[in-house]
């Protein structure tokens, strides 16, 4: 289930995300992760989360998530869209295109990482 912060999601996005959450599941260690996404809005920066968990959704107690995909943009500076993988070291650039809205770039993160893990665009 997913979690906002500093955000409500109306129509689009809120589809999105649901669709993601029902939709994506990727074979790790151990069997089927599913991802649960968190999405926080502020005025410095916006950044979805997705957490992948063994054979549920990962939640703020129970099991820890087995490893977790972050994109963050600042809408007031340059950079674009960065992602950190925790299973990697260090963060890498994902698009240097300027985000006009956070409907926008929560949209273009999940679309990104479902091409990412394999699957297509939303």
């Amino acid at each position: 289930m997913a979690r906002y912060y500093g955000y409500s999601p109306k129509g689009t996005v809120k589809s999105a995300v649901e669709s993601f959450e029902s939709r994506t599941q990727i074979l790790g260690a151990g069997g089927m992760l599913l991802g649960t996404v968190y999405v926080d809005i502020s005025d410095e920066e916006w950044a979805v989360a997705i957490a992948y968990g063994r054979a549920h959704h990962p939640g703020l107690r129970g099991p820890e998530p087995v490893y977790e995909v972050r994109y963050a943009y600042r809408p007031e500076g340059e950079g674009g869209i960065k992602r950190l993988d925790t299973r990697e070291e260090t963060p890498c650039a994902v698009s240097t295109d300027t985000i006009p809205s956070a409907d926008e770039f929560v949209i273009r993160a999940l679309s990104d990482e479902k091409k990412r893990i394999g699957g297509t665009g939303l």
